[in-house]
């Protein structure tokens, strides 16, 4: 059980919302009707589990910088090297720049983010690419995803098809509360949070024990969510 393993790392169930890590969705994974064909893609996990322990703020960049519901769709297309994401019916419409700007918008109180896997704006890795006729080649990220991918490197991020996996997800809610411990109480915080990380088990120890790492190496955390 979820709740059973931030206890046996020191994180009590929070009782206030506002104690709870803040944590960015796609929201279609909580089953907004917001995706280009009018439907959602509501995800059990994230929906009936990770939302009674985080703070989920709903998120479609989509939507965001003034795309209909439904809409035509988009996809992610290769053009002299560079990846870029145009409408597949009229191609000169571009949206890469629209949607980075809301991944770098996002607020810096986030303590991690859950993106909806293949979209061509929230996919992390998992994002077909095509080429100028439209055929799909590579897997890559979406414009949204990959731009607060690299302009917040430690951020924990999953797609939703990652969490369909139980250690996956136990790996990510670690990371995400130990990222909300790091913004809360600072550097100074991480040594009981890597004391307390020797109760786990493999391979959950290790990479907790190298998130915290990464954490450590930051010069001071950013402005607690509020």
């Amino acid at each position: 059980m979820l709740p059973d393993l931030l206890q046996e790392m020191g994180f009590l169930a929070p009782g206030r919302d506002a104690d709870r890590p803040v944590v960015g969705v796609s929201a279609c994974l909580m089953g907004k009707p917001v995706r280009h064909d009018g439907g959602h893609r509501r995800h059990a996990r994230v929906h009936d589990e990770l939302a009674g322990l985080l703070r989920l703020v709903e998120v479609c960049p989509e939507v965001a910088v003034g795309l209909p519901v439904p809409r035509p769709p988009i996809q992610v297309v290769e053009i002299e090297g560079a990846r870029r994401v145009r409408h597949v019916t009229a191609p000169r419409r571009d949206l890469t720049e629209a949607l980075a700007d809301q991944a770098r918008a996002v607020p810096p109180g986030l303590s991690g983010f859950v993106v909806k896997s293949r979209s061509p704006s929230c996919g992390l890795g998992t994002t077909p690419v095509h080429d100028e006729q439209g055929r799909p080649f590579a897997l890559g990220d979406g414009a949204f995803a990959g731009t607060l991918s690299r302009h917040h490197p430690h951020l924990p991020m999953a797609n939703d098809t990652d969490l369909d996996a139980p250690l996956f997800t136990q790996a990510f809610l670690l990371r995400v509360f130990c990222h909300h411990h790091w913004r809360t109480h600072g550097a100074d915080g991480l040594a009981a949070l890597r004391a307390r990380s020797g109760r786990l088990d493999e391979p959950l120890l290790s990479g907790t024990q190298r998130f915290l790492d990464r954490l450590a190496a930051i010069e001071k955390p950013l402005t607690p969510a509020r």
